[in-house]
């Protein structure tokens, strides 16, 4: 029976209005037949005056006769109905309803707006109450409705209100279920009329008003017009007006007047909601109603004449009896509740006074703002704002949902909910805005959203909190709507709603678990579920330095933790049907554009039971899954955002990207967007600014949503919340941290008073004792933080309170003694004159803290009495009493209202209701009793009770936050300075990675949590799904390179591998089946970006290849041992045996059970296709992709190999995919494959070489199928791909040990040399290079194989080997041959087959055409010509591999025959050698010969002494003298290379080996000889200085220069017996080496010059330079010889075993000296330049003969016998050469000379062979002077 009537009245008007276009002049058939009703009823007839209007009437329309005087044809009916309606007759009246209602459908009321109005109050006055006839109740709902959707003549205004009022108190009222019915869809329908006759596409109002011009308000200019704020009156609006430039101390005295705002509002709200009736009569009801429909007053904004239509006739107008001044309405509303909360806000303001109240304005009019769209903008706004009181109403606290006060705010919450579902564009069109006039004649353009955003938000405060189900849903879904489309225009709004309540009640752990399912469900879950709305929440709120608390970050962590929570798994159809189902009351909103709320009548709603609450409170489990269903909604949305790609910040700076608009936002309510500032200027930057733009009516901007500028935004903030909390931690620090990064802009006091007094989230307690410090510079800010304090014309105890409430006032006297002293300085700087003089404020201030103790410590048993606070503060102004008014209000004020920081009240409170809930089961905590009471009636819920009571205060706090942060935003500007809020618009994908990184831990938990505890599928489904989403968000920014990144990627992947559960089989379920299969759509989609998490996903495939073979039974022994990965542990598992249990497979050994559904799962043909499609896709994988694959795979297949080697049939599952995904991806690009081969050569080196045969073998045969497949592709010329393929067969060669695996590696390349040499280009170099491998080899039968090989190719293939430039590779592997030192039968053939190769090579090199040589190793691998170029190449490979035979074979023969090969062929074809060929055989070829004399040659470390003794007698002797042969026989040739022999023959000489020192000289001596005809004088040159250099290097300086400390040693002790340390007498050896090496040196050059051709040969230049060395020589010998305390010290000290000397040294380079010098002088070869030299050599000659006769003199024949027997050979040969001298020259050296000589007489024991020789001088000297014959 309900539903046809709400039908019908839905479709009430549908008939009539179809006929709303037809003129007055149709058929008035129906006024005349209600007429006619009306005259014959027996009520008119006893009424003469209403039969007479009636009879009238029907003259009129019957009889078509003219009005009356004075009256008009409409007048007259309705005068007629007028007094039909007052008989009170049922039938009468409904006649005349339905007449009234017809003649409105049919356009019968005149254009007056007057008699439209007089119908409407005609039509309400017929509902009296609940009494009034159902009939009649149904006409009026149709009357009103015909009214309201009237298009010819509108309502307006009161008449609407009035409307809407009398069809609402006949929904509240009525008793008939289907009047009930049709009163609400009638309101919903009035509602959608209202709203929808709005026009959204206006421009904003230009300048038109009766002065001139128009001030449109938008929301950055809160200067002039605030949120419905209250203001002065006009008289004092121009006097004060707010200045921009306020001070600081005027910034805060509006804070702390905010503040005590605050806490007043709050605790009226509250005493509101506890006092509030708890039932209201049908009167009552009726009187709220009308109080609040009757409300016409407007924001100050809108204030000043109220508008109507334009009349018919301008200048008269219809007065009725409702012509009423609105202030009269007014003041007879003064005693509503509501309206006095109005009235106090200042809501409402009186309208003038004056005549024009109902005057209205043409279109035409010089006002120019009252259009039609401007009526229909007010009308909408006040039936807004009466739904608004009307949801604030106060319910009974019984919660019954059929009482009048649960109806009505249920409906007119619902009603709200329709408005801002089907109508926001209302709201947010920037042409929708409410005109007002203000006294000096400027008009007011208000957009609609700031009138009624405080309305709004009062409602939702009060309702958003209460504890009725229905209540809060719908509240919910109107918060959901605000952000959905008003969150542009309500930021600072949405803020407090999230952060005061609706945070607050899911992070709550007594909060009704309804409550956050219904707030999960219909708020979080969509706001997780739009991306747009999620990533502008993130933007404005989490990166907003304003905004400390993080929205999107808390509600992460809240939902995470939600969903960690632990919760009994009980199993029921209601857990179930609760994760799917929200609604708690009967009504939906369909998908259309009209939107029907649920039913409210006393018939249809569910009353709530009383006791029964806790039977429908949802379980923890479905808050659980609601909460990760909003989780996943969140990550859902991330990935949506990106793929819908927003835009791209935009590589031209000049380029703006435009932002897209939101999923649910139409594209007409854009502009909405751009009401707000736009600026990139960041709030958080150090040096803060604010960049407003002015709006006016037609042109606005957007704010860009630059991702860098954000990101940016978002540290400074995380910077300064880590600012705060050092801080608070530690003041001093915090404040470092602040200045460091820029937060505080310098060390100036002013600054960082500033800093402190104005930013959020600072500890006072810290501020307090920061302040307090006595230090300078503590002081200096404390000051500055009180001198930014305005006190100016504030009551002390006002100022004292504000004062104590930026701080709190530390402990210690001295402290709180310097912060008083400041408030009383600053006090009389803004209120002179209040006291005599700063003491009195100072000593007051102290007696007000005081009496402030005295008053409200629980300590105070006896509180201090008015006269004695007056007594106390007697004299302290100057000697003179205070006024005792002054202090009987200080003391009244103190003792009602405490001086405490309000931060701490408000802790408090919340602290002792927050006890009171959790102790609300009990002393004992019995809290299932508890319930068990509750729910039987038999006690009070307690803990309802509590928390009803929290979230009354919530409510207050907030409602109390929205009215004083409505009026204080223009003060607050004009204070600060602050532009206005700005909305930033999401368009950027680049925010999604930020919002990931901060949450990304709570993601994490969040999903992992209920996987592992549920087994619900719906519950395993939704994490999965969440992993995907997570780790498909951080690839989507895979282009960043970050360890952040990495670190996520891997955390998801392993925490999701990990719940496969593929490391205990008996713990596996149905679920961890399910995480394989994520995982592997995880690698599916997004294999390109996995990086390292591929290993763990590739791992878990392993694994699963395992699990499945188990399952199938093939899982035993032979399969190997599961593999040991990071999870830390192994299960064994061993044949299945044949035994099954019930319900599962049962495993032997480890009692493991598989049950059958996981066994199957896990083999089911599904995911075996899923893992062969991972293998298969990876050639859709990108080239960074597919390294990153290969690597992880590499590294599964190695731990599966590691794990099983000891087994016969080890585990080779992920060795087989990889040849697999070589085959698949062999057709890449060269250059993805090389990198892909870097990494499988790699693996295949370790695998191959794996001591395990299978494994090896296994390697070597996949190795052998991938190499001839990629060998079936021609290789171009220059590229070395072949040669990097192959690689891995010399690295397992080289390095397995089994001949076995070596064996096959070279069957593996015979068959591919057999198969595919002609497609073998650089891949020779690295078979050559295996095969000089397999010639190092121990084994025979391995060496000779590679050899048979090797001929084989020379043989067969020697033209490819040189085409493809690896001939010298070839000729290494020969080398390597005749170097294996057990091998001499292969070595001397290997040598052998080298030197063959040289008349093969000069063949190709004589052949006219040209050779091709494709190297790869070579500059662009070019083209050769036979000839020089071409020989190069081979002959020094060829020299080069006899070079290396000779120094590294340790056969003593082979290196003979290749040292012979080596000098045989320079000697044979070193004629055709260019001299830079030469040069480089020299550096490269022959002087490498002999590394081994240099200390630091490696090939001389590794040989033996043993080695070394035989090398340096066989093979480096040879070399030597082949050398010298070479370089001999080549002499002109390599002229330029003789300095380079002489440095060898040098280095030979100086070695401390005397066996080779002296071959060195043999060799340079030879060398010299042969070579000294063709030498020129710079040839001499290096030979002096050869000699030279050598002379010097052998000299013993040290003998002279590191023996003085043994010198004085000796002199000091010279009877005591001296020691020295080793090293001391090795240094001594290396001088006895020296020694030995200079006399060696010595006879070299004496052996030299006693040959004539060499002698004759030698410039005399030079040949004295050789001298010198020698008289150098001899003068060291003999200044040692002479020094008889060195050579006793050293042989004290045991150097020497008996006294040391040079004597050899001394006669040797003396007689050699000599001997050279007499014959230079004497020159009987009559050589020219030994004559240039005669004088110098007289001078030299002369003085050393004399000398050496001296000396010899001197000698003592029985003490030094040796020394006699050394220098008689020498004496003898100069007494010959001073004999044979020339006359001339004889007698004129012969004065010097003689007594020198003739003294060598006086010597005992003469030797005969001077006396004989002296003879011969004597007679010489007697013929030279002619006495003797």
């Amino acid at each position: 029976m309900a539903a046809s009537p709400s039908a019908s009245a839905v479709n009430l008007s549908s008939s009539r209005s179809s006929m709303q276009s037809q003129t007055t002049t149709s058929s008035a058939v129906f006024l005349v037949n209600a007429l006619d009703k009306i005259a014959a009823a027996r009520e008119i007839r006893r009424n003469k005056q209403l039969k007479e209007s009636v009879q009238n009437a029907l003259a009129i329309y019957k009889d078509n006769e003219p009005a009356p005087d004075g009256q008009n044809r409409f007048s007259v009916i309705l005068t007629a109905m007028q007094g039909t309606i007052g008989t009170g007759s049922t039938s009468l009246v409904v006649t005349a309803l339905d007449c009234l209602g017809k003649l409105i459908s049919y356009n019968y009321v005149s254009h007056d707006p007057k008699a439209m109005d007089s119908v409407v109050d005609l039509i309400c006055e017929c509902f009296v109450g609940e009494g009034t006839d159902e009939k009649i109740q149904l006409q009026i709902i149709k009357a009103l409705l015909d009214a309201v959707l009237s298009t010819t003549s509108p309502v307006h205004q009161s008449s609407l209100l009035k409307a809407i009022r009398t069809t609402y108190n006949i929904f509240l009222l009525s008793r008939n279920s289907a009047n009930q019915i049709i009163a609400q869809a009638t309101l919903n329908q009035m509602v959608n009329q209202v709203f929808g006759r709005v026009n959204t596409d206006v421009q904003p109002p230009s300048s038109i008003s009766s002065n001139g011009h128009v001030h449109a308000v938008s929301a950055d200019e809160e200067t002039s017009i605030s949120e419905n704020e209250p203001s002065a009156q006009p008289d004092e609006g121009k006097e004060k007006q707010p200045s921009l430039e306020a001070t600081e101390a005027e910034k805060e005295s509006l804070r702390q007047s905010l503040q005590d705002e605050i806490i007043a509002e709050a605790a009226m709200a509250r005493r509101e909601a506890i006092n509030g009736p708890d039932s209201k009569s049908t009167a009552d009801i009726l009187g709220d109603t009308e109080l609040v429909f009757e409300d016409e007053s407007v924001p100050e904004a809108l204030s000043g004449a109220s508008i109507q239509p334009p009349p018919e006739e301008p200048n008269t107008s219809v007065n009725t009896q409702d012509d009423k001044k609105p202030e009269e309405k007014n003041g007879e509303d003064a005693q509503d509740v509501e309206q006095k909360d109005d009235d106090d806000d200042e809501d409402k303001v009186e309208q003038p006074q004056t005549g024009e109240s109902r005057t209205s304005y043409g279109p035409d009019s010089k006002s120019g703002y009252n259009s039609q769209n401007d009526l229909f903008a007010k009308d909408a706004f006040l039936v807004f704002r009466a739904l608004c009181n009307l949801s604030m109403k106060p319910i009974t606290t019984d919660g019954d949902l059929k009482s009048y006060s649960m109806r009505s705010k249920l409906l007119s919450l619902h009603l709200i909910s329709v408005i801002l579902t089907s109508h926001h564009a209302v709201f947010t069109s920037p042409g929708v805005v409410l005109m007002s006039l203000q006294p000096n004649g400027t008009a007011i353009a208000t957009p609609f959203i700031q009138a009624a955003k405080k309305n709004l938000c009062v409602s939702l405060s009060r309702n958003a909190v209460s504890v009725t189900p229905q209540v809060f849903e719908v509240s919910l879904e109107i918060f959901w709507k605000v952000v959905q489309n008003l969150r542009m225009h309500l930021k600072k709004e949405i803020e407090v709603f999230f952060t005061t309540i609706f945070l607050p009640i899911l992070e709550m752990r007594n909060a009704s678990s309804q409550q956050k399912h219904l707030l999960l469900s219909k708020v979080v879950l969509r706001i997780c579920s739009d991306p747009q709305t999620l990533v502008e929440i993130y933007l404005n709120y989490d990166c907003d330095k304003e905004a400390l608390d993080n929205i999107y970050e808390r509600l992460v962590n809240v939902l995470s933790r939600i969903t960690t929570t632990h919760a009994v798994n009980i199993p029921s159809k209601e857990n179930s049907d609760m994760r799917h189902s929200t609604d708690f009351s009967s009504g939906h909103m369909n998908g259309s554009s009209v939107v029907i709320p649920p039913r409210l009548t006393t018939d249809t709603i569910q009353p709530n039971e009383k006791h029964g609450g806790q039977a429908n409170q949802p379980s923890d489990l479905a808050l659980k899954y609601k909460s990760l269903e909003s989780l996943v909604a969140v990550l859902r949305s991330m990935v949506a955002w990106y793929n819908k790609g927003a835009v791209s910040v935009p590589t031209n700076p000049d380029e703006e990207a435009t932002p897209r608009e939101s999923e649910d936002q139409p594209s007409g309510s854009t502009e909405a967007i751009t009401n707000h500032s736009n600026t990139s200027v960041s709030r958080l930057s150090p040096v803060s600014s604010s960049v407003q733009i002015a709006i006016n009516g037609t042109s606005s901007s957007t704010a860009m949503d630059d991702p860098e500028q954000f990101e940016s935004k978002k540290h400074r903030k995380q910077m300064l919340q880590e600012g705060i909390r050092q801080f608070n931690w530690k003041a001093k620090k915090g404040i470092q941290f602040l200045h460091k990064h820029s937060f505080i802009n310098s060390s100036d006091p002013a600054d960082v008073a500033k800093f402190l007094l104005h930013t959020d989230g600072l500890n006072k307690t810290m501020i307090g004792e920061y302040l307090g410090e006595g230090e300078p510079e503590n002081i200096a800010i404390m000051h500055a933080f009180v001198d930014e304090l305005n006190f100016t014309e504030m009551l002390f105890v006002d100022a004292l309170r504000q004062f104590l409430q930026s701080f709190r006032l530390p402990g210690e006297a001295q402290k709180i003694d310097r912060f008083m002293l400041k408030f009383a300085e600053r006090y009389l700087d803004g209120n002179p004159g209040t006291f005599a003089n700063a003491d009195t404020a100072y000593i007051l201030a102290y007696s007000v803290i005081l009496l402030n103790t005295d008053q409200h410590s629980p300590q105070v048993k006896k509180p201090m009495t008015i006269e004695e606070f007056i007594k106390n503060n007697r004299g302290i102004n100057d000697n003179a009493d205070l006024p005792e008014e002054l202090l009987l209000g200080i003391y009244n004020e103190i003792k009602s209202n405490e001086i405490i920081m309000k931060d701490e009240q408000e802790v408090a409170a919340s602290n002792a209701l927050l006890t009171a809930t959790n102790n609300a089961g009990g002393p004992l905590g019995m809290v299932g009793l508890q319930n068990a009471l509750v729910n039987a009636g038999i006690t009070r819920d307690i803990k309802g009770e509590a928390y009803q009571a929290v979230t009354e205060e919530m409510g207050s706090k907030t409602e109390a936050l929205f009215k004083n942060m409505l009026g204080s935003k223009r003060r607050r500007a004009a204070a600060t300075g602050a532009g206005a809020i700005t909305f930033y618009s999401a368009s950027h994908i680049e925010h999604v990675r930020p919002m990931f990184e901060v949450a990304w831990m709570s993601f994490l938990a969040g999903i992992s949590g209920p996987l592992q505890e549920s087994d619900d599928s719906e519950t395993v489904n939704l994490c999965l799904e969440g992993f995907k989403y997570a780790i498909r968000t951080i690839c989507l920014f895979h282009t960043i390179q970050s360890e952040d990144m990495n670190l996520q990627r891997d955390a998801f992947v392993t925490t999701l591998t990990k719940f496969t559960f593929l490391t205990n089989y008996s713990e596996m379920k149905f679920k961890n089946v399910q995480a394989i299969k994520a995982l592997l759509d995880v690698a599916a989609t997004d294999g390109n970006h996995l990086k390292g998490s591929w290993r763990e996903i590739l791992t878990t495939v392993s694994q699963l290849e395992r699990f499945q073979l188990i399952t199938s039974g093939a899982g035993g022994d032979h399969q190997g041992g599961e593999m040991v990965g990071k999870r830390g542990r192994s299960v064994d598992l061993n044949r299945r045996q044949n035994n099954t249990t019930v319900n599962g497979r049962k495993l032997n050994r480890t009692n493991t059970i598989i049950t059958e559904e996981v066994a199957t799962a896990g083999s089911s043909h599904s995911l075996v296709l899923a893992v062969d499609k991972l293998f298969t896709s990876t050639v859709n994988l990108n080239g960074e992709a597919i390294v990153d694959f290969v690597r992880a795979l590499c590294e599964t297949s190695w731990e599966e190999i590691i794990s099983s080697s000891n087994l016969e049939q080890p585990r080779m599952y992920s060795l087989q995919k990889l040849v697999e995904i070589s085959y698949y991806n062999m057709g890449r690009i060269r250059l993805e494959w090389s990198n892909v081969w870097a990494i499988l050569g790699e693996h295949f080196n370790q695998v191959g070489c794996q001591s395990n045969f299978n494994i090896a073998f296994f390697a070597l045969d996949s190795l052998r199928q991938l190499s001839m497949q990629f060998l079936e592709k021609e290789e171009l010329a220059h590229f070395k791909f072949q040669k990097d393929f192959l690689m891995p067969f010399e690295y397992i060669l080289a390095n397995n040990q089994d001949v076995a695996i070596k064996d096959m590696v070279l069957r593996c390349l015979t068959q591919m040399i057999q198969a595919r040499a002609h497609h073998i280009r650089s891949g020779w170099k690295t078979m050559f290079a295996v095969f000089a491998k397999g010639a190092c080899e121990s084994s025979e039968s391995i060496v000779s194989m590679t050899f048979d090989i090797v001929r084989s190719l020379a043989n067969e293939r020697f033209s490819d080997i040189v085409a493809n430039g690896t001939f010298p590779d070839f000729v290494t592997c020969l080398s390597e041959f005749s170097k294996n030192r057990k091998f001499q039968k292969i070595s001397l053939p290997a040598l052998d087959m080298i030197k063959s190769t040289i008349p093969r090579m000069l063949d190709l090199a004589s052949d006219s055409q040209a050779i091709v040589i494709n190297d790869a190793n070579t500059n662009a691998g070019r083209t050769v010509q036979s000839g020089e170029d071409f020989l190069v190449k081979f002959w020094f490979a060829i020299l080069f591999g006899f070079k290396e035979v000779t120094m590294k074979s340790d056969d003593v023969e082979v290196r003979r025959r290749a040292l012979q090969y080596l000098f045989e062929t320079l000697k044979e074809h070193g004629k055709t050698f260019s001299p830079e060929f030469w040069n480089t055989i020299t550096r490269q070829i022959v002087f490498p010969l002999f590394e081994d004399l240099r200390p630091d040659s490696e090939h001389h470390r590794t040989m033996s002494d043993e080695d070394l003794s035989v090398w340096l007698s066989t093979t480096m002797i040879e070399a030597l003298r082949s050398v010298v042969d070479l370089y001999t026989f080549y002499f002109e040739n390599m002229r330029d290379m003789m300095k380079h022999v002489l440095s060898l023959f040098s280095m030979c000489i100086t070695q401390e080996n005397d066996t080779l020192a002296r071959i060195g000289c043999e060799c340079l001596q030879q060398y010299i000889e042969a070579n000294v005809e063709k030498f020129n004088n710079e040839s001499w040159d290096m030979v002096t200085e050869t000699f030279v250099d050598l002379f010097e290097k052998t000299t013993a300086y040290s003998l002279f220069n590191d023996t003085q400390d043994l010198v004085e040693r000796n002199k000091e002790n010279p009877e005591e017996q001296e020691t020295v340390n080793d090293e001391r007498q090795r240094s001594f050896q290396h001088i006895i080496m020296k020694c030995v090496l200079q006399l060696l040196l010595i006879q070299t050059v004496n052996d030299l010059l006693s040959k004539d051709i060499v002698y004759i040969a030698f410039p005399a230049h030079h040949l004295m330079v050789v001298m010198d060395c020698l008289g150098k020589s001899f003068h060291f010998a003999e200044r040692f010889n002479n020094d008889t305390e060195l050579r006793m010290a050293l042989w004290r000290f045991g150097f020497m075993k008996q006294l040391p000397n040079l004597l050899k040294q001394e006669t040797s380079s003396g007689a050699c000296y000599v001997a050279n010098l007499m014959r230079m002088f004497a020159n009987i070869e009559n050589i020219s330049d030994r004559d240039e030299r005669r004088e110098e050599i007289e001078q030299t000659l002369i003085p050393l003969c004399n000398e050496i006769f001296t000396l010899y003199s001197e000698l003592d024949h029985e003490t030094k016998p040796k020394n006699i027997a050394a220098w008689t050979p020498v004496v003898v040969s100069i007494l010959h050469g001073l004999t044979n001298l020339q006359d001339q020259d004889f007698s004129r050296h012969l004065p010097q000379f003689y007594e020198s000589s003739v003294n060598m007489l006086a010597q005992d024991n003469l030797i005969p062979e001077i006396r004989v020789v002296l003879r011969t001088l004597l007679l010489r000297v007697g013929k030279a002077y002619n006495i003797s014959a």
